[in-house]
């Protein structure tokens, strides 16, 4: 590209401003008093590009360095009791000029002898790029929240520090983003070891083998929503361990592309020798809908897996909204062996709760009232009842599949059952039965009249809904939720994904693989490992440390107490608790929103 001439570069962004900086930092020199050369070296306000000065303040990443926030009219109360070593007077002071960025040249002098001592800045430099070490850890950690550069400037603004320009802000991300590139591939190595041996461990007979077959949870997700988004990730979790093992992001856009096209014309000479430059670090690896990103990125780690990593992903528990499944058995990825799929538990009873949301709608064109608020109807809170009896019933009964069925329709049979037609044959029987009719039986008693029962099923709604029932609960569908495992782990991950990249805000492919690989690392490592990966060398009494670790140590409380059955079973009640106040409430105000209907 040297050899190119420089109409065929991609145009700048925006004019150069060297010459302007350099410009004015020549008139202050001439403007100031002339000092002796020896002085003007280390004292010079404006002497930003000494060799000095870049030799005292360059620090290697490896160091640890920590900062504190300063008001600046503290700085002088700290030398007030101090004499100046030339004129003995107690005037030392610390004035503050040049600022980049974070990163601010304060000087010592004395007022009355009108001499300066020395300058440093407030922040050393990087050895690499001579970059400013604070100025890519404020990006970092406003990057680590989800935040850019509009709101680095108001945290400026709020707190009366200066600030950096946007083209310092991307120069400082473009070498977080190069720090991150170097971690990940550690990372990813590290968890992979931790899966192998857990697996290893479960089955000692794995020792020698080369590759291993896992069974993995596999999702995607998009940075925006509605699918038109130009930017998909996919990530693998392993079942057992809990832990990612791989991802890959696709992108529809590049925003490089996007200038050139625009200042050279696409179908230009020129466009198409800049393009051969910029071919390999072009953030646009995807072609097609946003949809099919999720199984076109499974492909790619699929194919990779065995000759990268050791692993061969035999069993996917999937969502099913995707057509990965299919789409993976077709490619062949592993040969002629076929890959298994596992249903999520809690979105097969999502598709129920769905179905019959269905059915209430087309039996209502047909002129039939399924829902409605009479005893009996498919009220919304009456679904959602039914999904979470079908959820338990698939979890609690799994792997038998004849069990898990006589369960399904022993809920939906109860719900049925009336004073002058019980039907509880499907229920179990036995004091400790959730069923109140064969308990009471069980214990020698005369049931209860069914008229108590909370959720209750009319036979009309029965017989439009058992087609449904009958297709989530068949042989071929409960063979697939054997597992009774859910992709909770993958919407965790998501989570933090997006806490970090916001989809309210668009962003590049940059920012995006910097954000999943910190959100992976924290969800694989916990803080304190992130931490100690990410900075080396540090203490366990660094503030960076005790933060880390005291996060984690929240993080693992809240686990705990929520993965707690008495937990679980206060959410629900709450819950059901608002979904009742809020139906009652309507019922008292009757309508008072509607589009149009005022």
């Amino acid at each position: 590209m040297d050899l190119i001439s420089s109409r065929y570069r991609k145009p700048k962004g925006r004019p150069k401003k060297s010459r302007q900086v350099k410009s004015a930092n020549a008139k202050k020199r001439w403007a100031k008093k002339s000092l002796d050369s020896e002085q003007s070296i280390i004292s010079s306000p404006n002497a930003t590009n000494s060799s000095e000065l870049d030799k005292m303040n360059s620090v290697s990443t490896n160091v640890d360095t920590n900062y504190i926030i300063m008001c600046k009219t503290l700085w002088s109360s700290l030398l007030k009791n101090i004499p100046c070593h030339e004129c003995k007077e107690k005037t030392l002071q610390v004035s503050q000029t040049n600022s980049f960025g974070f990163s601010s040249k304060i000087f010592l002098s004395c007022a009355s002898f009108k001499k300066e001592f020395g300058s440093v800045f407030t922040s050393e430099r990087e050895v690499e790029d001579k970059t400013f070490h604070v100025n890519n850890k404020v990006v970092e950690a406003f990057l680590a929240i989800g935040r850019g550069h509009s709101a680095l400037e108001t945290f400026s603004m709020v707190l009366g520090t200066p600030s950096m320009d946007s083209k310092t802000f991307n120069k400082c991300m473009k070498n977080v983003c190069q720090k991150n590139k170097d971690i990940k591939f550690e990372m990813l190595e590290l968890s992979r070891n931790a899966v192998r041996d857990a697996h290893i461990r479960e089955n000692p007979n794995l020792q020698k083998s080369a590759v291993l077959d896992i069974s993995v949870s596999y999702d995607g997700t998009w940075q925006k929503r509605g699918y038109t988004s130009n930017l998909g990730v996919g990530c693998v979790i392993d079942i057992l361990t809990g832990i990612v093992i791989d991802f890959e992001i696709l992108s529809k856009y590049c925003h490089e592309c996007v200038i050139s096209e625009r200042d050279l014309e696409k179908n230009s000479v020129e466009f198409k020798i800049w393009f051969a430059g910029h071919k390999n670090e072009c953030e646009k690896n995807f072609h097609g809908s946003s949809g099919s990103m999720e199984m076109h990125a499974a492909a790619v780690m699929w194919k990779r897996s065995i000759k990268e990593f050791g692993f061969r992903y035999t069993k996917m528990l999937c969502d099913g909204d995707s057509k990965t499944f299919q789409h993976l058995n077709e490619e062949k990825v592993y040969g002629p062996d076929m890959i298994q799929k596992e249903e999520c538990i809690n979105h097969i009873s999502k598709r129920l709760g769905t179905a019959l949301r269905n059915k209430v709608k087309e039996w209502k064109v047909k002129k039939v009232t399924l829902g409605g608020k009479k005893p009996g109807s498919l009220k919304e809170t009456t679904i959602t009842k039914l999904q979470n009896y079908y959820r338990k019933a698939v979890k609690d009964n799994a792997p038998d599949v004849n069990k898990m069925k006589k369960s399904i329709f022993a809920s939906l049979y109860h719900c049925m059952s009336t004073d002058s037609k019980p039907q509880h044959s499907k229920c179990p029987v036995g004091a400790e039965s959730w069923c109140f009719f064969q308990r009471a039986i069980a214990q020698g008693e005369t049931p209860k009249s069914h008229k108590k029962m909370k959720t209750t099923l009319s036979e009309l709604v029965v017989e439009k809904i058992l087609p449904v029932y009958q297709r989530l609960a068949s042989d071929e569908m409960l063979s697939k939720c054997i597992s009774a495992k859910t992709q909770n782990a993958n919407e965790s991950l998501h989570s933090c994904i997006w806490r970090k990249c916001p989809k309210e805000v668009f962003i590049s492919k940059k920012r995006l693989e910097l954000g999943v690989s910190t959100a992976v690392r924290e969800y694989n490592l916990g803080y304190v490992k992130n931490i100690c990966i990410n900075e080396e060398n540090i203490s366990e009494t660094d503030s960076r440390f005790l933060l880390a670790h005291k996060k984690d140590k929240k993080r693992a409380a809240q686990n705990k107490r929520k993965c707690s059955e008495i937990y679980k079973k206060q959410r629900n009640e709450k819950k059901f608790k608002k979904q009742r106040n809020v139906e009652q409430e309507k019922k008292n105000e009757g309508i008072t929103y509607a589009a149009g209907a005022f």
